[in-house]
């Protein structure tokens, strides 16, 4: 009899099920762990966490898997309270996980829980997990809805944070707190929170030999408060690492990066791009390190650590333009089921669901997406035909109820790769001469089994268009299309390249920016397929032996976004919105030792300010568009975030091509701004009056301003002011203090606005209540 093979288990037991005094488990080995911490209460984090969610019930702790560990259900439990304060807590749930390949060591955990009278409403929470073998502390979260955050001049800053959490780790994990060092060669400067509920999390490393083990390490997340919110542990003990001599030195592989690295160039669209910049591509050089060097002899691999090979240059599918499948008007739901049925053996199938799109999500054509279903076969087949020329988009077939067992070959990718280039030529003619076959050689020795797939790519002007593929897979047993997937975007291209830098001076730019790191990482885990039986014994599949390679990567300079190099002007971008970024940011020449001068910084680190010849200029009038800019990224957390292309421009001075597009968009949906006029005029000075009135409804008080006969004050200038309630209640908050006059008429300097939005965003952390979470 076959025995059942279990990769990995977790058994949840409800509170119900603790025996009393469980805690009478041996005080000598509890006492051997390290001290838990009392720095550990009323932390606040977004919401309660809950703990196993894909854990199996159990009835006791007498289960096989269980039973390898060296820590009873109880002794865990033990320790585990001694992390939190139990008080008013009710025990909930408590899980075990056996070890297995995705976490490498047994972990009982335990999650408390206060309820408010309605039994609904978590109020406060707590989940511990605990190492089953050793006691080690392994995962700590808490929630609190009543804690009280700081106001946000007195919310904890990054270097202390930092502190705390080292504190925290040194005290309950001293062992693995020796072994790891605090990463931050992948983590850009950190930006002054804009909200006073931000946390700062920390990622220790693990260290082999003083040498980074990224795949392990630590991560402690420290709320406003200055408590520990949340606490992960990531560790495999069992990891064989490659210590042999290394042969290669810091200053040889950069010497070997610099002779291997090849830039190519590629078309992007940014992520966020908006309005019409979403269809112009720009001319990129992307970070070209993504390979590794091998430690001992520096020859290059992949990122699964595999040797790389030389890749063949990328063949055209046809190299004309081939006759579309379908003339004349838009097919016809009858007419594009005929059509899909003569292509594809769809024989005893029957339409399930047909529907069209006049304007599909990505390439804007017409298209018919039509769903068959076969009954006999227990297989259904979705197809997307365009409904203009015939060409299909993609199809799928996939059974219900495979009984298909796995079976390992190897493959013929030529075959495969010559029979997927006249597919596609058949289902999608009009896009064949798009279309290159990518060299798959890599993936041959990696891609065994009943599947294979076939990949191609869009070029234009001879480099890799920034949207276009299709992918073919197919059956390596049955040699059956198994589906079928081209994606073209509708963006437009130049007929030429224009002049733009060489791959040469590209290089330089990007090794600037990049230095070598000696690494430890993991060989890629090895496919195996898991026995089953309808009955039999339950045995726990052994551990893969995880082997660790020592090698050697290129980090390059960290940035809050992914950044690209401007293949025309040179300029570092943004990947997310296409715009210029500074990778290595110029202190203001003209603000050291000026009274607003922290309050100027932070909005230059928004860029919402920019230097004229280095300079910040804190005197000159700040512009209605960059104090909208700033309100909005306050509002959203430090970011804007792009607006549907198809929406109009509530002002005509600010089209969807304009920098503050999608601050300006966001304020009128927030409600700071009204559509009652034709223009805004972003680069014209903003008044005191507006930025009064900006304020206000920036903190929610807009309807309360408009009862302006409500409020008393001693101003004795803004008796005609349109929003007198508004330059009240800025007043009163001392957000823009005054004595006898408020001169609403008057402009505002930079350094001005800069102080009245911070003192909004204190103002703002005060009157804020905390928010009520419902589960």
């Amino acid at each position: 009899m076959k025995k059942l093979l279990i990769r990995s288990g977790s058994i949840v037991l409800t509170a119900s099920l603790l025996a009393p005094g469980a805690l009478a488990y041996g005080d000598a080995m509890a006492a051997s762990f390290p001290a838990a911490s009392s720095s550990a209460d009323s932390s606040t984090s977004s919401s309660p966490s809950t703990p196993a969610s894909s854990a199996r019930p159990a009835g006791n702790s007498s289960s096989p898997a269980v039973g390898k560990v060296k820590l009873s259900k109880e002794a865990a439990l033990k320790i585990a309270s001694s992390f939190v304060s139990t008080d008013n807590l009710e025990l909930s749930n408590v899980s075990f996980r056996s070890a297995d390949d995705w976490r490498a060591f047994p972990e009982w955990t335990f999650f408390w829980v206060s309820r408010g009278k309605n039994q609904k409403e978590i109020e406060r929470s707590y989940t511990v997990g605990i190492h089953a073998d050793t006691g080690e502390l392994t995962a700590f979260s808490s929630y609190d809805q009543k804690a009280s955050s700081p106001d946000y001049a007195n919310r904890i800053s990054y270097q202390d944070a930092q502190a705390k959490a080292e504190q925290f780790f040194a005290a309950n994990v001293p062992g693995k707190r020796k072994q790891t060092r605090l990463y931050t060669q992948d983590m850009p400067v950190q930006k002054t929170p804009l909200n006073a509920d931000a946390s700062y999390t920390f990622h220790f490393v693990r260290l082999v030999d003083d040498i980074p083990f990224p795949d392990n390490g630590v991560e402690i997340t420290i709320n406003p408060s200055g408590a520990v919110s949340n606490f992960s542990v990531s560790w495999n003990d069992s990891v064989i690492f490659d210590k042999e001599q290394k042969g290669l030195t810091l200053e040889e592989a950069e010497q070997r990066f610099r002779e291997e690295v090849k830039p190519d160039m590629a078309y992007t669209l940014p992520w966020e791009s908006m309005g019409d910049n979403r269809e112009k591509p720009l001319l990129v050089y992307a970070n070209p390190f993504s390979f590794y060097l091998d430690g001992k002899d520096g020859s290059v691999l992949t990122p699964s650590l595999k040797p790389q090979k030389k890749l063949a240059e990328p063949v055209p599918v046809s190299k004309t333009s081939l006759a579309p499948r379908h003339r004349g008007g838009a097919l016809s739901q009858d007419e594009a089921v005929s059509a899909v049925q003569k292509m594809f053996d769809l024989s005893g199938y029957t339409l399930r669901s047909a529907n069209y799109s006049d304007k599909d999500y990505r390439g804007g054509k017409a298209v018919w997406y039509l769903d068959f279903e076969n009954g006999a076969k227990k297989q259904n087949t979705s197809v997307a035909v365009d409904a203009l020329n015939g060409d299909i988009y993609n199809y799928n077939s996939y059974r219900i109820d495979p009984s298909e067992k796995e079976t390992v070959k190897a493959i013929d990718r030529k075959a495969f790769q010559k029979r997927a280039v006249e597919d596609l030529k058949k289902y999608a003619p009009t896009l064949a001469d798009k279309l290159y076959l990518l060299d798959s050689a890599q993936e041959e020795d990696e891609q065994t089994g009943k599947e294979v797939t076939v990949s191609f790519i869009r070029l234009e002007n001879g480099v890799r268009a920034a949207t276009g593929s299709a992918h073919l897979t197919y059956n390596t047993v049955s040699n059956e299309l198994l589906s079928f997937n081209v994606d073209i975007g509708r963006e437009s291209y130049p007929s030429q390249l224009p002049a733009h830098l060489s791959a040469e001076k590209a290089t330089e730019a990007w090794l600037k920016e990049a230095k070598p790191e000696a690494v430890y990482m993991l060989e890629r885990l090895p496919a195996r397929p898991l026995e089953r039986e309808s009955q039999g014994e339950i045995a726990v599949m052994p551990l893969t032996k995880r082997e660790a390679k020592l090698v050697y990567r290129m980090s390059i300079t960290p940035y809050e976004a992914p950044y690209v190099l401007d293949a025309v002007t040179g300029e570092w971008r943004s990947q997310a919105n296409g715009k210029t970024v500074e990778l290595h940011r110029t202190p203001p020449a003209d603000l050291e030792g000026h009274k607003a001068e922290k309050e100027l910084l932070l909005m230059y680190e928004y860029d919402a300010l920019s230097l004229t010849d280095g300079k910040i200029m804190p005197n000159k009038e700040i512009t209605r568009g960059e104090m909208i800019e700033m309100l909005m990224l306050s509002l959203n957390q430090g970011r804007l975030y792009p607006v549907a292309g198809e929406r109009k421009a509530s002002f005509a001075d600010v089209a969807n091509t304009s920098r503050f597009f999608a601050a300006v968009e966001a304020a009128v949906d927030r409600g700071l701004l009204d559509r009652n006029a034709a223009s805004l005029k972003p680069d014209e000075k903003i008044t005191r009056e507006e930025l009064a009135d900006m304020l206000v409804r920036a903190l929610g008080y807009r309807k309360l301003a408009e009862y302006s006969e409500m409020f008393q004050s001693d101003l004795t200038d803004i008796s005609g002011a349109k929003h007198r309630g508004a330059i009240i209640i800025v007043n009163g908050l001392g957000i823009m203090p005054a004595n006898k006059e408020f001169q609403p008429d008057e402009s505002v300097t930079r350094a001005d606005a800069a102080v009245a939005f911070v003192r909004f965003l204190e103002k703002r952390s005060q009157l804020e209540a905390p928010p009520s979470l419902q589960f």
